[in-house]
């Protein structure tokens, strides 16, 4: 009887040893149809721009300060026997305070009866379908009302494109993106990025992935570079893959132009960007 018992014993670590040895399987996102999962977005930027006042023939700095705040919800409408779905993003909240060069602010917030009205055009109204694949990466962008199906491909719906298998702590991978300048920014042209991830082990359930984008051939000249310093992100993506589900965000990014009005200006751009699920 002991013997048996012993042997039992035996056989249950054997196949817990297997169990373990085995390779944990990658992190995927697990899209549910009628699922609906809400954010809420803060983001703060300053532009710093200093420019040569002819008149006065001194550098004069103009100081624009950006405060963001809104929340957007991701529903999945269908999913696909491959695990991709396809998405509806709207905005249900949304509020925005401009300080600008000159101490005034403009402030928009649709808790106000009277800017919601002149949000009524986007604000609760579908404004970005997409389908996202089960490790986040873009396929299709099917409708923007508002933006450039190109933005969507620099700026993930959900932050993150997972590895293809499993990731140690340390472990990198990499995917590149295109960013067309439309106008105002551009005349159309592209820019070519980098953006690369890195696994930072787990907390509190959370995988944390370390991100950094670069530009592949950054522009001679200062000015052109300019409308692509807000691509720049680097800072941590949290993902839950218990869940299978896009967590939060921490973000940044920042550039000092010189010279890019000719000698003696400057550009100067700082921007923080978090988001946070709300909600299980």
């Amino acid at each position: 009887m002991a013997r048996r018992k012993l042997a039992t014993v035996f056989g249950i670590l054997a196949a817990a040893g297997a169990l373990s040895a085995q390779p944990d399987a990658p992190p995927r996102f697990r899209w549910q149809a009628g699922q609906a999962l809400t954010y809420k977005v803060a983001q703060q930027t300053v532009v710093q721009e200093t420019t040569l006042d002819e008149k006065a023939e001194k550098a004069v700095t103009a100081d624009t300060r950006t405060s963001l705040a809104l929340t957007r919800v991701w529903t999945v409408k269908d999913v696909t026997p491959a695990g991709a779905a396809t998405l509806e993003m709207r905005i249900t909240a949304l509020k925005r305070d401009i300080q600008q060069p000159d101490g005034k602010t403009i402030a928009v917030d649709s808790a106000n009866p009277d800017d919601a009205k002149g949000m009524a055009a986007f604000l609760g109204q579908p404004v970005v379908v997409v389908v996202v694949d089960a490790q986040g990466r873009l396929a299709e962008v099917k409708e923007t009302k508002g933006g450039s199906p190109s933005r969507l491909h620099a700026e993930l719906p959900f932050r993150v494109v997972l590895p293809d298998a499993a990731p140690a702590p340390g472990k990198t991978w990499d995917r590149a993106f295109t960013l067309k300048l439309d106008p105002p920014l551009g005349a159309g042209e592209a820019h070519e990025f980098t953006q690369t991830y890195t696994a930072k082990g787990v907390q509190n359930g959370l995988m944390v992935l370390g991100v950094t984008t670069a530009l592949k051939a950054p522009p001679k000249t200062a000015g052109e570079q300019l409308p692509l310093v807000p691509m720049l992100w680097t800072g941590d993506v949290y993902f839950n893959p218990a869940a299978g589900v896009y967590h939060a965000a921490r973000l940044s990014a920042k550039a000092e132009l010189t010279n890019h009005l000719g000698e003696g200006t400057k550009y100067v751009y700082q921007s923080t960007y978090s988001e946070d699920a709300v909600g299980k």
